[in-house]
């Protein structure tokens, strides 16, 4: 029997992206994948100096399961350049967040306020308790929350059902409500560039109800 996935601790939403290599043309369309929750254990170890224990413990996990996540992130990133094919940091497919301390009660300001904008979450209604959806193309419906305070209301994902193209037209709904910020489960690579190109920022809420992730954005804001 699986194990079931085990919550990971971080400092904030995480945000996943992309790296493209110079010179990489449309036929090179093979990607290396790390997880997100992996490189954040080799960011404390390699970037930040930690020892793997202490690292270990700020993510809430033993010392033998973050050696195994830092050797797959330096695999991963190793694998990629080597290879020159773009590199995807994103959630794992079993990742779950464990957030820091929380207020109570729903976020009323998100980040500062710009005229018009809104955030959105992958999320099937507006209740509370409402799980954050997994995939960013194909999720029911977005909850849009105007930035700086306000009511927040659903629209239909367009991208829900279909066979191809869900990422686009997932984008092209938020492009056309103004979002610039959306919150998901995990993104593949064509929602993570097309995204980019219509700069808006990306957020990773693994396992955390649309109350909760509000709260956290409010936290770090």
């Amino acid at each position: 029997m699986a194990r079931p996935p085990k919550t990971r601790k971080m400092e904030r939403l995480p945000s996943p992206v992309i790296y493209v290599p110079a010179g990489l043309t449309a036929d090179q369309s093979s990607v290396v994948e790390v997880a997100i929750e992996d490189f954040e254990m080799m960011r404390w170890v390699d970037g930040r100096g930690y020892h793997l224990q202490e690292a270990a413990d700020k993510m809430g996990v033993s010392k033998s399961t973050a050696g195994r996540m830092l050797e797959r992130a330096r695999r991963g990133i190793a694998l990629g350049i080597e290879r020159k094919v773009p590199l995807s940091i994103d959630a794992g497919d079993d990742l779950l967040l464990e957030t820091s301390v929380i207020r109570k009660g729903t976020a009323k300001r998100l980040v500062k306020k710009v005229e018009g904008s809104c955030l959105a979450v992958a999320c099937e209604n507006v209740l509370p308790d409402s799980a954050v959806e997994r995939m960013f193309g194909r999720t029911p419906s977005f909850v849009l929350v105007p930035e700086g305070g306000g009511v927040p209301w659903l629209v239909a994902n367009p991208g829900f059902g279909v066979k191809k193209n869900a990422a686009k037209l997932a984008v092209e709904l938020l492009k056309n409500n103004e979002v610039v910020k959306v919150v998901a489960g995990r993104f593949g690579p064509e929602a993570l560039s097309l995204l980019s190109k219509n700069n808006i920022e990306v957020l990773v809420s693994g396992g955390l109800s649309l109350g909760r992730t509000l709260d956290y954005l409010q936290e770090g804001s």
